[in-house]
């Protein structure tokens, strides 16, 4: 996909491997560097060529044998062969060290979360790399590093997780690529057993070009069960697209079309073809919630819960005691347990006075010390009894539609009178009745927003989180004529997702045709 291939003058070109482990690209790299020069045994024109690096020694010691191997039985020497091989690595850090320029930068980055990056080379990494933040998973900062040291109109291919794309870290790198250089191609490989060892990342490979962003993208959608024997029988008709893309195309398992480019850092809509064409349409059209007239938010979140939530509805002041809705137990069927929330906030958004609630005050003191080593408490001690947020004025005494952060499919509860815990999403509004909003939610069209514009969990659990119920585009509720508020209202009262899906796609079809 890069272009780097045998025949088309590679010795005169630089090519970098930021991450090589034990060679499985630069193998490849020295099959293809060989047959441009094994016909006149001119070895040193390829010394050069070459810069594979990582930070662990041994995968290095095993790379730098097979490369040689490789080198050799294509023809060169063997004392060579390996002097070569020596030649092209190093052992460095490939976010932080001085890197060459080059013309291609090819290879599958580690897949490192941000919270398992050491402190201080996170630190290191984020004053180093425009598009990282501390929130960034490591390959982000491949991206960035990749793309630095491309010459001009040179080309960077990952095989590495795309969720950048969709997320909230990834928007600083969405932006970059969406400006001062291109992304040419995305072959989305989600489930699909492509690997040595079992990942669980979702992966893509990801093809950008040094150059102004322009045009739109060319998109591969894999399904799950993609196969060797795909590869085998189509690449070379897939290569033939990418490089000119007439029309859609599509095989077995995959489908090949364009994407239009999103603007600016914002995310990009993956899936199927009609899904990424119904969800384009619909954000061009219609409004999103906001616009609508619905209001979004997160539950409370304590710092502490084994200490501010409780069974226990007698165990402070009456007034201090808020009821709590917990998601975990609705999914779990314990509709009748009840939960309360140890309140520390007045009305008005301020901490109450521990003096004027002796029981309250008995009971925090008494787990002062634990509420005391909380990053907010230490933050602002005089504050040492507070929730880590402050609760939404009036949340309780309105009706409520309540979501869970992760689910397969998008379920909304109807509820009036609790407060929801932090592991759920609310939604308000003084436009819309709830029951017809919750038909809309539940049916499958936003599910099919949430899969092609939110990010993916392991076994396909979705995120339902504020940031991706925010890229929904609903109707207005006053378009809607009464056969749709009916409909969806019934289909949200007798939890009947088909009926909620009919009658959401014909809400969209009138407005989208």
């Amino acid at each position: 996909m890069v272009g780097y291939r045998s025949g088309t003058g590679l010795v005169q070109k630089k090519i970098v491997e930021p991450s090589c482990g034990c060679g499985a690209f630069l193998t490849v790299i020295a099959e293809r560097l060989a047959d441009e020069v094994a016909a006149t045994g001119d070895w040193d024109r390829i010394c050069t060529s070459v810069l594979g690096l990582d930070i662990d020694a041994e995968a290095l010691e095993r790379c730098e044998a097979e490369v040689a191997r490789t080198l050799a039985a294509r023809g060169c020497p063997e004392e060579e062969a390996r002097e070569i091989a020596r030649g092209w690595l190093r052992r460095a850090d490939f976010l932080l060290d001085p890197m060459p320029e080059c013309d291609f930068v090819v290879g599958n980055p580690p897949y490192v979360r941000a919270t398992e990056i050491d402190r201080e080379k996170r630190a290191l990494y984020c004053s180093a790399l425009p598009s990282m933040t501390s929130g960034c998973d490591l390959y982000v900062g491949f991206f960035d590093r990749g793309l630095d040291i491309l010459r001009p109109e040179g080309r960077l291919g990952f095989v590495c997780a795309d969720r950048w794309l969709q997320n909230a870290y990834g928007r600083k790198l969405r932006r970059r690529v969406g400006s001062s250089c291109n992304l040419e191609a995305l072959v989305r490989m989600h489930g699909v057993d492509a690997f040595e060892d079992d990942v669980d990342a979702y992966p893509a490979i990801t093809l950008i070009r040094k150059e102004a962003a322009h045009g739109p993208i060319r998109f591969i959608n894999c399904v799950s069960d993609f196969a060797k024997v795909d590869a085998e029988r189509d690449t070379r008709a897939v290569l033939d697209w990418l490089a000119d893309p007439s029309g859609n195309m599509k095989g077995e398992r995959f489908e090949a079309f364009e994407i239009t480019r999103p603007e600016g850092d914002d995310v990009y809509p993956l899936g199927s073809s009609e899904l990424v064409e119904f969800v384009t349409k619909a954000r061009a059209a219609l409004p999103d919630p906001e616009e609508a007239g619905i209001r979004l938010g997160i539950g409370v979140a304590t710092g502490c819960d084994e200490i501010f939530l409780t069974d226990d509805e007698h165990l402070v002041e009456p007034e201090r005691m808020l009821p709590l809705f917990f998601m975990r137990d609705y999914r779990r069927g314990r509709l009748n347990r009840e939960r309360w929330l140890v309140n520390p906030w007045t009305t008005d958004g301020r901490l109450v006075e521990l003096e004027h609630y002796p029981k309250l005050k008995a009971y925090l003191e008494a787990h002062r010390e634990r509420l005391g080593m909380r990053h907010v408490a230490k933050k602002n001690p005089a504050a040492w009894y507070r929730t880590i947020d402050k609760l939404t004025p009036g949340l309780v005494e309105r009706d409520l539609l309540f979501m869970p952060d992760m689910a397969a499919e998008p379920d909304p509860v109807l509820s009036r009178g609790k407060y929801p815990h932090h592991n759920t999403y609310w939604i308000a509004s003084d436009t819309w009745d709830l029951r017809v909003l919750g038909g809309f939610l539940m049916a499958d069209t936003t599910r099919r927003f949430i899969d092609a514009l939110g990010v993916k969990m392991r076994g396909g659990t979705l995120r339902f989180q504020a940031q991706y119920l925010r890229l929904l585009r609903l109707p207005r509720y006053e378009s809607l004529d009464e056969t749709v508020r009916d409909g969806l209202r019934r289909a949200f009262d007798e939890k009947n997702r088909d009926a909620a899906t009919y009658f959401a796609e014909m809400a969209y079809e009138e407005v989208l045709r």
